[in-house]
């Protein structure tokens, strides 16, 4: 069983709580939400609550890609649909600022950061990629990653990524990646964006 290859399906809204406990546990200790809520406690008690929104505004208006037993999973924006809604914007930051208290006020800085560096361009957007701990190196998170990228090569469309974990770099170029720019948190951590040509 441990030698098979990771299957891949789309998940549904009956699949949230899966995937925002495999993400929540996937961030716990990545430089973006770390520099959000340095608590290492309270970054515990609040992510799986961030991500319940995060991967449920995707399942509606993205794809999001999930191992059969929830061990990685990866949330896409579909082209026309990187940038969100003002609309979607408003319904979901009191839910945020709930979750996240003062925190928010980082968390909005890295928010408008990531929002002026997306690609104007239609393309699939990785917006979150993640494997759980107990799970990572056995090839989950690259099955999930490549699931999304499969719907990308399908409509002959460019993917594009940013990661604000170095170590990630080295993985999304054996996936096809390169840096397209790169920019700084004030008093916070680095971020690449990546972008994987069309197939």
């Amino acid at each position: 069983m441990e030698n098979q290859k990771p299957v891949c399906r789309r998940a549904q809204m009956a699949d949230l709580d899966t995937v925002a406990t495999a993400l929540a546990n996937a961030f716990q200790n990545e430089p973006a939400f770390s520099y959000i809520v340095p608590n290492a406690e309270t970054r515990r008690a609040v992510l799986p609550r961030a991500f319940r929104i995060l991967v449920g505004e995707d399942i509606k208006v993205g794809r999001v890609m999930m191992t059969t037993g929830g061990e990685a999973a990866t949330a896409w924006r579909v082209p026309g649909r990187v940038h969100e809604s003002r609309m979607d914007e408003a319904r979901t930051l009191l839910p945020f600022i709930r979750i996240f208290g003062m925190a928010s006020l980082r968390a909005l800085k890295i928010s408008n950061l990531i929002k002026k560096h997306l690609p104007g361009e239609d393309c699939w957007y990785l917006h979150i990629a993640g494997c759980h701990s107990r799970h990572q190196g056995k090839g989950f998170g690259g099955a999930a990653i490549r699931a999304g990228l499969a719907c990308a090569d399908a409509e002959r469309r460019k993917a594009y990524l940013e990661t604000a974990d170095p170590k990630n770099l080295p993985i999304y170029r054996a996936l096809g990646f390169e840096i397209m720019h790169s920019w700084q948190v004030p008093a916070g951590p680095q971020f690449w964006g990546m972008m994987r040509a069309a197939r």
